[in-house]
């Protein structure tokens, strides 16, 4: 599962908060949400019918991803053998072009979509407040057949408190899909595939646990004929920037604020944007002069031509034995199994930068959630027109999330798993979180993560290919710092677009659901978001105002 940064995570909260009340005025067919715990109208899901047959139709992107395709497939086809009298269609669409959603679009409306649709964090929260796929809390809450008779939402990690972020993205405050696969743990920062041939050549006796010891095997790659490192003009320039800046600086910027706003995440980036926009992090900053001073050393290990590659390119030149290292996610593993045969490689974690490189490097990584992703099935509304086949499709997905089958599943699909007390694949160890991945709040290079996208990864291009020196590199990110972080606030104090417009949707949206009686989860995490966006407009008032005038 590919998996979609963390100065914008809560802005697109708000952003979430504030759409949800317009949402609301379009959707007047759907229905209310269930009691949590109370039964199903669907009666026992544990049944399926045997004096009938049933044809579901499920659908997602997998055929674009061959072991996740295979994985799906293996659970569809022992789920028939179980049940000769059920007959599972499973039905690829493709992502490109939003083609995937536009085509469900139609069919919602049309009353055709499948009996059950993979769904991406939108996709859920769309199709849930639109009134299309089922509210599947009183489900949850009933004993699944394939795990012992245990309550099906505690067969998951984390239980129903893995599920509040889910909770608090629909108008209704239910869940309204089932995870199948893409558990937490999975670490920020992607591993390394490595071919052992070529660092064998080369000398390079031990697999590269810190920065130190992985410049320490480029350079004997280098000395050795061979290209070390498989780079691309934007993805990788993200990766790499990103995934070093993110060992620095816990906590950073915290020291220019007032300490009553520490210990709140979701404050950070603003926090960190302000430093930015008043100067107080400057072009002199420690932490950003050592990350980029770090990468600069680092690109000179890169193939040539890497700034005029896509990523493609360099994924080739990994498997052409051309680059001893590519850096990649656990979604290309299969593909990587699948089509090397004539060179032995493996994957490494992101190595670790230590004090031996940089006495300002926090020798860790950031925390991950650890809390379930919104993403996974959602249920045609229209199965509770029959329920039969609604206990049916239940009862797939009971033993779909059941812990022997996704014993199984994770295996081929090379993954983790939502579903508690399943292992974790072997090859999959290098893509999950360690006790290293222990920083809250790391800051890393300001400039970077502030610049605009397109300036930062063009700027970054021309100074690690030699084009221009490291002021006016300098000189590039901080223009680009200065004009985002001055709109961001201007945008964030405005009266009619900013945080005060979306304070007062808020405030709006909790009397409705008060008077409403909505679930209490609900009222209580929206007063808290409420809460968070006061203290983030005292933040702009108080610092940033006064940079603007």
């Amino acid at each position: 599962m590919k998996k979609h940064s963390s100065q914008t995570k809560f802005l697109r909260q708000a952003a979430v908060i504030v759409t949800l009340a317009v949402a609301a005025a379009g959707c007047s067919d759907a229905q209310p949400a269930p009691t949590p715990g109370e039964k199903p109208n669907a009666g026992d899901t544990g049944a399926v019918p045997g004096n009938k047959k049933f044809e579901l139709k499920l659908m997602d992107w997998q055929g674009q991803n061959p072991p996740y395709q295979a994985a799906y497939d293996n659970v569809i086809n022992e789920y028939m053998k179980l049940h000769p009298n059920v007959k599972i269609e499973h039905i690829y669409q493709p992502l490109a072009n939003n083609g995937y959603d536009k085509l469900l679009d139609t069919q919602f409306v049309s009353h055709n979509a499948p009996d059950a649709i993979q769904l991406s964090g939108d996709m859920i929260n769309k199709y849930t407040n639109q009134g299309y796929i089922i509210h599947m809390e009183g489900y949850l809450n009933q004993p699944t057949p394939y795990s012992g008779g245990k309550k099906w939402i505690d067969t998951f990690v984390g239980g129903e408190a893995s599920f509040l972020q889910a909770k608090i993205s629909n108008r209704f405050g239910v869940i309204s899909f089932v995870p199948v696969d893409g558990g937490p743990g999975l670490a920020d920062n992607r591993p390394f595939f490595y071919n052992k041939d070529l660092l064998k050549k080369a000398g390079v006796a031990e697999v590269p646990r810190t920065w130190k010891q992985f410049i320490e095997a480029c350079q004997k790659l280098k000395e050795a004929g061979i290209t070390p490192v498989a780079a691309d003009k934007e993805r990788w320039v993200n990766w790499i920037n990103q995934w070093t800046g993110n060992q620095f600086g816990e906590n950073y910027a915290s020291q220019y604020f007032d300490p009553k706003y520490d210990n709140i995440k979701e404050l950070y980036a603003t926090k960190r944007s302000i430093a930015a926009l008043t100067g107080k992090i400057d072009r002199k900053d420690p932490i950003l002069n050592t990350q980029i001073d770090l990468v600069k050393e680092f690109s000179q290990y890169w193939q040539d031509g890497w700034a005029g590659a896509g990523e493609q390119a360099a994924q080739q030149l990994f498997m052409y034995q051309k680059a001893a290292f590519l850096l990649d996610g656990n979604w290309n593993y299969g593909y990587y199994k699948e089509n090397i045969k004539d060179f032995a490689w493996d994957v490494m974690p992101f190595p670790v930068i230590t004090k031996e490189t940089s006495p300002l490097a926090e020798e860790a990584f950031p925390k991950g959630n650890s809390t379930l992703a919104t993403y996974g099935w959602g249920l045609n509304k229209d199965l509770e027109k029959d329920p039969d086949k609604l206990k049916v499709v239940i009862d797939f997905f009971h033993f779909a999330t059941s812990k022997e089958v996704q014993n199984k599943f994770v295996d081929t699909a090379i993954t983790n798993s939502p579903v508690d007390g399943v292992h974790v694949p072997e090859v999959m160890k290098p893509f999950m979180e360690t006790e290293k991945n222990k920083l809250k709040n790391p800051n890393g290079n300001t400039f970077y993560l502030e610049a605009e996208p397109t300036v930062r990864v063009a700027a970054s291009q021309q100074f690690y290919t030699g084009k221009i020196d490291k002021e006016q590199y300098l000189t590039l990110l901080e223009e680009s710092t200065r004009k985002s972080t001055t709109k961001k606030a201007k945008d964030q104090l405005d009266e009619k677009i900013g945080l005060p417009n979306a304070m007062a949707a808020v405030e709006k949206q909790i009397a409705e659901l008060e008077s409403a009686k909505a679930a209490q989860i609900l009222i209580d995490t929206k007063k808290k978001s409420l809460e968070t966006m006061k203290l983030q407009l005292e933040l702009y008032k108080q610092y940033a105002e006064p940079a603007l005038k």
